[in-house]
C-alpha cells in the first residue's frame, strides 16, 4: 500500500460461522468448528467483558498502552488477511449489528479467490456461512 493509504479503513469480507449473544455458545461452537475444519482457533486471551463485549486482560492492555478494557478486533491496524477461527464482538465491525459474539473462519480481500475458495471450503462442514462486508483499519492503533 501507498504511505497515503496509511490510516484508512480497508474494505474485506469476513467468514461468519456463528453468531450469538452467548459468549459459551460461541466458545463451544468455534472450538467445535476448529476440530471440524482443521483450523487453529485463536482467541488472542480475549475473555467476555461487560463493557467492550471482550477485553484481553488488564496487564495485557496496560502494557500494550491501553486503558483497561481493550479490545482490538481482528484485522485492525495491519488489515492482514487471515484464515484461522477466533470469536469476534461485533460492536468492533462497521456495519454489523452490535451485541454479538460471531464465530469468525477468515477475512480476505472482497470479492476475491481467497473469499470464494474459503467460503466454499468452509460451507462443506457449514452450509449456512456466509460472507459479510465491512471495513477494517489501516494505520496506527495509539
Amino acid at each position: 500500500m501507498a504511505q497515503s493509504d496509511y490510516n484508512v479503513g480497508v474494505p474485506k469480507d469476513i467468514i461468519i460461522l456463528q453468531s450469538t449473544r452467548d459468549y459459551a455458545a460461541a466458545l463451544a461452537g468455534a472450538r467445535q468448528a476448529a476440530t471440524k475444519l482443521g483450523r487453529p482457533l485463536k482467541l488472542a486471551g480475549y475473555k467476555p467483558n461487560k463493557e467492550l463485549g471482550l477485553s484481553a486482560s488488564k496487564t495485557v492492555c496496560v502494557e500494550g498502552g491501553y486503558e483497561y478494557p481493550c479490545y482490538t478486533p481482528r484485522g485492525q491496524g495491519g488489515a492482514e488477511n487471515s484464515d484461522y477461527l477466533s470469536i469476534e464482538f461485533s460492536d468492533g465491525y462497521a456495519g454489523f449489528a452490535k451485541g454479538y459474539y460471531i464465530v469468525v473462519a477468515a477475512l480476505v480481500p472482497p470479492n476475491s479467490a481467497a473469499l470464494h475458495q474459503t467460503l466454499a471450503r468452509v460451507q462443506r462442514a457449514y452450509p449456512t456461512a456466509y460472507a459479510k462486508r465491512t471495513s477494517v483499519w489501516f494505520g496506527c492503533m495509539h
